[in-house]
């Protein structure tokens, strides 16, 4: 809005570059311009300020199709004022002297001008369509309906607007019609989800019995393998067994054949010494016959004074101690008388 400020009985006016101002000065047009800035006395003035940007206005159509269903369509509508005397003659576009405010509200006038202009053209447009045609293609057909119409309309220039643009922002039905159409996209959604959530379940199940399976597998390899290492085991033990048994027995008979050589051995050893033992002591007797032999032939051939000075010398020597001796004189004069005689003890 324009800014206004009071300097005693004067004002000063300062408008922005997109607000057209009309300054009126005892009924005639003096000022006439966008962004504005002057003096001016409030007594004989009358002013107008005009928007000359693009405005926007959003207005709601309640009509019926065809088949008799209410629909709201909510519309926006861009326009622009080309001409503000124009404007100004048919909208009071008045400003208050002293604040720069509108006297009244002009852009809800022309918001009205707006929803006027386009409820015939969107009331004949939806009358001619089926709800579910004006749900679906309805945005795109009504805007150009509309559009074309507005474009014709030769009170739009008159009143020195022109349209800039237009949207259907939605067409929607009553809210009960509205739920009761998203209820089969609704329930064939949930139909989905459901099935969705069978297939995952189904999924679950299946992996759950690969799962079992694969866990059932697994035992029954290691049951098998249990098998197999306790039957290996089994006939490890049993080789063991007739190993140890063999080894045993080849240490038994290896103990029988030693203790067999050395009975053997015993027995030999025995009949050798026995047959050596025999042999020394034949010949150990053949040579004490020898020697009685020699020995007898000694004595043989010994004068017998001799032999008895020998057997006595001998028999002195085995003697330790002599308690008590009788030489008789017939022994010892008989003895002496040989001896001193030299008979000879074998004559």
């Amino acid at each position: 809005m324009a800014t206004i400020t009071r300097h005693g009985p004067l004002r000063h006016l300062r408008a922005e570059p997109n607000q057209h101002v009309l300054h009126f000065s005892n009924g005639k047009l003096s000022r006439s311009g966008a962004g504005l800035a002057y003096w001016f006395l409030p007594l004989s003035a009358a002013m107008a300020q005009v928007p000359v940007e693009d405005c926007q206005t959003t207005f709601v159509l309640n009509e019926r199709s065809a088949d008799f269903q209410a629909l709201s369509v909510q519309v926006s509508v861009t326009y622009r004022v080309l001409d503000p005397s124009r404007a100004c003659a048919r909208v009071n576009f008045s400003i208050d002297v002293n604040t720069g405010l509108w006297v009244q509200r002009p852009l809800e006038t022309l918001a009205t001008f707006w929803l006027q202009r386009s409820v015939p053209t969107a009331r004949s447009h939806i009358a001619q369509l089926a709800l579910q045609d004006a749900l679906r293609h309805g945005s795109d057909s009504i805007r150009q309906a509309l559009v074309a119409h507005l474009g014709q309309d030769a009170e739009i220039p008159n009143m020195g607007l022109q349209l800039v643009g237009l949207v259907i922002d939605h067409v929607v039905p009553a809210a009960e019609v509205e739920k009761a159409l998203q209820t089969p996209a609704r329930e064939a959604i949930q139909a989905k989800a459901d099935e969705a959530i069978f297939q995952r379940r189904a999924l679950a199940v299946e992996k759950e019995r690969a799962i079992k399976e694969n866990e059932l597998a697994t035992e029954l390899e290691l049951e098998r393998k249990q098998e197999q290492l306790i039957k290996s085991r089994g006939e490890n033990a049993l080789a063991q067994v007739r190993q140890n048994a063999t080894a045993e027995q080849e240490k038994t008979a290896a103990e029988v054949s030693r203790s067999e050589l050395y009975a053997r051995g015993q027995a030999e050893r025995r009949t050798i010494e026995a047959t050596a033992e025999a042999e020394a002591t034949r010949l150990l007797a053949a040579a004490k016959l020898e020697e009685l032999r020699a020995q007898h032939e000694v004595w043989q051939n010994t004068p017998k004074n001799a032999a008895m000075a020998l057997v006595l010398s001998r028999f002195a020597e085995h003697l330790q101690t002599i308690g008590h001796l009788n030489i008789t004189p017939d022994l010892l004069g008989a003895q002496v008388r040989d001896f001193f005689s030299g008979n000879n003890p074998g004559s």
